[in-house]
C-alpha cells in the first residue's frame, strides 16, 4: 500500500486484481492532533489563548486551539488532553506544539506529546491494521544527459525504463538530426516519457541514486520544456513543482535536496535501490563496500560490468559526442545499465525485503530507512504509554561499546588453539536479561543493578550513576524483542518448510531482524520522543559486563 501526505489530506492507493485503487482522506476526515498533560479543560482554556497567530507560506493564519478529554497517558500515568486546531493542517502542529510550551502551569512549561508525529505516520498508526500484500509495478529507470556546457546545454539524451509487468523495456532517445528511429527533441522525447509514466501507472520508481540526480534533473528539464512534472503523479503532487501564469514551476533548492527519506511523486514510491543495496549488503555483514557505483556493484554482484564504447573509451567524451557519434552503441549502453538494476534487484529481492518491512510496520514506505521513524511507529502501536514531543538541546555522553586494544600486551602476538564466540545478538540479550525498559527503570536496589558509567579503567562505581530495573513485570521493550525473535524464528522455520517461497519468508525475517536492529538507535538518539540515554548508557553498560565476564572465563579456561 501506497500511503502519501497530499494537499488535501491523505492519498492510500493499492493493487486490487492487478488494477489501481485510490482513496483521498481529508483532513475534516481525519483531523492531526497531539497530546498535553490534563490540567483539566476548563483551566486550560483560562490560561492558554486559545487563538494562535502562526506565520506560514501564505503570510500567517488566526489558528484556533481546542482541548478533548481521552484516556491518553504518559509514561508516568498522568492523563493527558488531545490537542487539535482550526484550521486542522498538520504543518501547524509543531507550531502549536512550540506555543503551547512556551505556556507554563504553575511556573512549569507545559509538556506535549507526539507533536513530532508526521501526520500520514500518525493516520497509519490508527487507521490502518492491516497492509496488504499484492504485486506492485515497479518501473525501474536511468538516463544520461549531456554536461551544461555542451550546446544542447545539460539535455536529457536518453531515457530508458523497464516495466515488471510487462517485462519490456522501452527506449526514449533523441538526436538533433531527422531520424525515423529517434525524436528529433528533447521536448517530444521527454513528452513521450511522461505519458509511458502516466499509462504505464507504475507503483514503484526504481533507480540507482535517482534521488540525487536523475530524479532532479528530469523535474529539472521537465520545467525548462515547459512540460508539467506534476504530471509523473497520479495527484499531480510533486515536491518542488509548481503552476503559476500557465507555466510550470520548480523550486530548485527543494528538488536539489531531495533525501531517500522523502517521496517527492505523491502517489508513487521513489525506491533508492542503492541505499536499499547498502544496507542489505550491511545487514548480511558481508564486509565494506569499497564503492557504491553502479558498475562496481554489478561485478561484484553480478560478474558484469556496465558497456565500453570503442570509439570513445574515456566516459566523459562518451557521454559528450557518443550519443550523435556512436548512437547504438549509446543506447545499448543505457539499456544494459537498466538491465542491470532489474538483476541486482531480482537477484537480491531488495526491493520486495523493504516492503516487507513495510507491512510489518504497517506504515508509509518512507519510514522504513531510519531506526527512529521504523521504532517510533512500532512503540505508538505496542505502548499503552504516549512519548514526549521530541527536543533539540543539549546531549548527554556515555560509554558505548568495548573493544579490545589488538595491539596490547595481552593480545598482541601469535596464538595457538584459538576459538572464537559470539553473542546472538548482544543488545538485545541484554535488553531481555536485564528487563532494560522505560517503565522498569527504578532508583531502588532489586535483583539487578547497570553502572551507567561503567569505565573501562575499572575505576570505582558510584552511588549515584546505578540505574536499578525492576524484574516482577516484563516491560516493553524486553517484551517487544521476544516477540519478534519469536516471530523471526517462525519466518526462518518457514524457509525450509516452503523452498518454493523462500525468498518470502526470507525477506519477512530479514525486517525483523532489521526492525529490532531500530530499537537501540531510537533509545540512543537523544532529542527523539522515545530517547533515554539512561536507557542507552545502561544496555552499553550491560554488553561491556558480559564481554569482560565472556574474557575472564576464557583465561580461566586457558589457564
Amino acid at each position: 500500500m501506497i500511503i502519501s501526505k497530499i494537499e488535501k489530506g491523505i492519498s492510500l492507493s493499492q493493487r486490487i486484481d492487478g488494477e489501481v485503487k485510490r482513496e483521498e482522506i481529508s483532513f475534516n476526515d481525519f483531523q492531526p492532533y497531539f497530546y498535553v498533560l490534563n490540567y483539566g479543560i476548563e483551566f486550560m482554556s483560562d490560561q492558554i489563548n486559545q487563538t494562535v497567530w502562526i506565520k506560514d507560506r501564505h503570510g500567517g493564519v488566526n489558528v484556533r486551539c481546542f482541548f478533548e478529554e481521552t484516556d491518553a497517558v504518559n509514561l508516568h500515568g498522568e492523563s493527558l488532553l488531545k490537542v487539535t486546531w482550526k484550521p486542522s493542517l498538520p504543518e501547524y502542529s509543531r507550531k502549536m506544539s512550540d506555543y503551547l510550551s512556551k505556556q507554563a502551569v504553575n511556573g512549569i512549561p507545559i509538556q506535549t506529546y507526539e507533536a513530532d508525529v508526521p501526520y500520514h505516520y500518525r493516520y497509519a498508526v490508527d487507521c490502518i491494521e492491516d497492509m496488504p500484500s499484492y504485486e506492485m509495478r515497479k518501473m525501474y529507470w536511468d538516463m544520461e544527459w549531456v554536461s551544461d556546457s555542451h550546446e544542447e546545454e545539460g539535455a536529457i539524451t536518453c531515457i530508458v525504463a523497464y516495466d515488471s509487468f510487462t517485462k519490456e523495456y522501452s527506449t526514449f532517445m533523441w538526436t538533433p538530426d531527422v531520424d525515423d528511429e529517434y525524436d528529433n527533441s528533447e521536448f517530444t522525447m521527454l513528452a513521450k516519457f511522461l505519458k509511458y509514466v502516466i499509462d504505464t501507472d507504475p507503483d514503484m520508481l526504481l533507480s540507482w541514486f535517482g534521488w540525487k540526480f536523475d530524479l532532479p534533473k528530469l523535474l529539472k528539464r521537465l520545467v525548462e520544456n515547459g512540460i508539467d512534472a506534476r504530471l509523473l503523479s497520479p495527484y499531480q503532487e510533486v515536491m518542488g513543482i509548481g503552476w503559476k501564469q500557465n507555466n510550470p514551476t520548480i523550486s530548485n533548492r527543494v528538488v536539489e535536496s531531495y533525501s531517500p527519506i522523502y517521496q517527492p511523486i505523491k502517489g508513487r514510491i521513489c525506491f533508492p535501490l542503492d541505499m536499499a543495496f547498502e544496507r542489505q549488503w550491511n545487514d548480511a555483514q558481508r564486509g565494506t563496500l569499497p564503492s557504491m557505483a553502479l558498475d562496481y556493484i554489478a561485478e561484484t554482484v553480478l560478474g558484469k560490468k556496465k558497456l565500453v564504447s570503442e570509439k570513445f573509451p574515456d566516459k566523459n567524451e562518451f557521454f559528450e559526442r557518443g550519443w550523435l557519434e556512436d548512437t547504438e552503441t549509446y543506447v545499448e549502453y543505457a539499456n544494459i545499465d537498466v538491465q542491470l538494476l532489474v538483476e541486482i534487484d531480482e537477484t537480491n529481492h531488495t526491493s520486495e525485503s523493504v516492503l516487507a518491512l513495510q507491512r510489518l510496520l504497517k506504515a508509509p514506505f518512507d519510514a522504513c530507512f531510519y531506526a527512529s521513524n521504523m521504532g517510533s511507529i512500532y512503540f505508538m502501536r505496542h505502548a499503552h504509554w504516549k512519548a514526549p514531543t521530541g527536543r533539540k538541546g543539549e546531549r548527554k555522553s556515555y560509554d558505548g561499546a568495548m573493544v579490545y586494544d589488538p595491539l596490547s600486551e595481552e593480545t598482541n602476538g601469535l596464538h595457538s588453539n584459538v576459538a572464537a564466540f559470539d553473542f546472538a545478538g548482544l543488545y538485545p540479550s541484554m535488553i531481555i536479561s536485564r528487563n532494560i525498559s522505560w517503565e522498569s527503570v527504578s532508583r531502588e536496589p532489586t535483583e539487578l543493578a547497570v553502572n551507567l558509567k561503567t569505565p573501562k579503567d575499572f575505576s570505582p562505581v558510584v552511588e549515584e550513576d546505578m540505574r536499578y530495573f525492576k524484574t516482577d513485570k516484563l516491560g516493553l521493550l524486553p517484551r517487544s524483542v521476544l516477540e519478534l525473535k519469536t516471530l523471526r524464528q517462525e519466518y526462518k522455520k518457514n524457509m525450509k518448510m516452503f523452498p518454493d517461497e523462500y525468498a518470502k519468508w526470507n525477506n519477512n525475517q530479514l525486517a525483523v531482524k532489521r526492525l529490532m536492529a531500530s530499537f537501540y538507535g531510537i533509545i540512543a538518539y537523544q532529542g527523539f520522543g522515545w530517547a533515554d540515554v539512561d536507557l542507552a548508557a545502561s544496555i552499553t553498560a550491560s554488553a561491556r559486563e558480559a564481554i569482560r565476564e565472556a574474557a575472564r572465563l576464557a583465561k580461566e579456561m586457558n589457564q
